[in-house]
């Protein structure tokens, strides 16, 4: 028997953004069939846009009103289905009056349980009063669903606490890593990458919690000789120029080399993942950390600071203290060094091709198939 699967989210966000993008691959993966005995049923989502009240209308009424409705037709047509709502921050949508088991996916509890993360703010602990009425609703969804489906084992370990007597699963992405593979899919570098320097990748905005400057503090402790072979290539949305102006001034202060190229789309990533020489990945907070699995399944050696979640996905060889600037700066020292001595350019590297196979599209089926067979499984129970 093949069930269907209804997708909801409140908001449409685009593909290039962390939770649009995780979204668009379930709709993907259930409409090529990736995962056994589900298919893909109703999607329901609405226009990003319009005035305040009218955004506040479609998130606190009109969309939960349309789930709740569909999700009670198709009980009576199929009432095998089951509803999955994408992101957590769309979780009060789940029905009050629950004619369909209900799933919703847990990214990360940063907004719902803000911390300080190695000095770092992660999440607003002082939300306005609007927003601390969202988080409410936003808790209760959670509380009423029937699963929740974590992209990491440390958020399930945090739902695990907040929810003791809900079923939590881990379910960690997967790519298709055949599409990064740089034998399979060998792309162009990039205009301006210079094969006669050691190119560094950083990957996210300047949020504090991904920690460019960090990067900046280690590349200003490496030697000067090493410093200057050095192209520091910064990939992802701004967070405003203010910001920007004042990291260029931080790298110029120390005469390091830095390439600000903000966004690209996915092909043009993929090259730099291919023809960059190593990308370092120092976050203290993720709900998964894709860049360095990306990163991995091109061939692409990485470096993460060992902080959950994206020490789930690296490499024990290639995880460093996540405050030690002399690990860091000794490792990318190290680096340097090695890739000087090097004739012609970086090969793939098979340790990072070998790891991100871990994580390939087989794997983040059979794990999401027992995900909703267990939910399904434990309504008829």
């Amino acid at each position: 028997m093949t069930r269907r699967v209804i997708v909801a989210r409140g908001g449409a966000l685009p593909p290039q953004t962390g939770l649009g993008r995780y979204h668009h691959d379930v709709l993907a993966r259930l409409t090529a069939d990736r995962v056994a005995g589900f298919s893909l049923g109703e999607t329901l989502e609405y226009p990003i846009g319009g005035g305040v009240w009218g955004r506040y209308s479609n998130r606190r009424y009109k969309q939960p009103k349309k789930v709740a409705r569909l999700c009670k037709e198709e009980q009576s047509r199929s009432p095998d289905s089951i509803l999955h709502i994408t992101d957590q921050e769309q979780a009060h949508l789940v029905p009050h009056v629950r004619t369909l088991p209900v799933c919703v996916t847990v990214h990360d509890l940063f907004l719902l349980e803000p911390r300080e993360v190695r000095s770092v703010l992660v999440g607003d602990p002082n939300p306005g009063v609007m927003r601390r009425a969202d988080l409410r609703h936003i808790r209760a969804g959670l509380g009423r669903a029937d699963l929740l489906i974590c992209i990491s084992e440390a958020t399930a370990v945090e739902c695990r606490d907040l929810w003791p007597d809900k079923e939590v699963v881990a379910v960690h992405h997967g790519i298709d890593t055949e599409a990064f593979d740089p034998s399979e899919h060998p792309r162009k570098a990039p205009a301006g990458l210079s094969s006669s320097d050691v190119n560094v990748l950083f990957v996210g905005s300047e949020d504090p919690r991904k920690r460019l400057e960090f990067i900046l503090e280690v590349l200003a402790h490496i030697p000067a000789e090493s410093r200057q072979k050095v192209v520091l290539h910064k990939i992802g949305a701004e967070s405003n120029q203010d910001i920007r102006r004042r990291l260029e001034s931080e790298a110029q202060r120390h005469g390091i080399r830095l390439n600000w190229v903000g966004r690209v789309d996915d092909d043009e990533f993929r090259a730099w993942y291919q023809h960059v020489d190593l990308l370092l990945f120092p976050s203290i907070a993720e709900g998964f950390g894709a860049p360095p699995l990306e990163a991995m399944a091109s061939g692409c050696p990485v470096r993460v600071a060992d902080m959950p979640a994206h020490n789930e996905v690296a490499p024990d060889e290639w995880k460093l203290p996540p405050d030690d600037l002399k690990a860091w700066s000794s490792e990318l020292s190290t680096i340097i060094f090695e890739r000087v001595s090097m004739d012609g350019p970086r090969g793939p590297d098979e340790l990072a091709l070998t790891q991100a196979r871990r994580f390939d599209l087989d794997r983040w089926s059979s794990s999401m198939h027992n995900a909703w067979s267990s939910l399904v499984s434990d309504r008829a129970d």
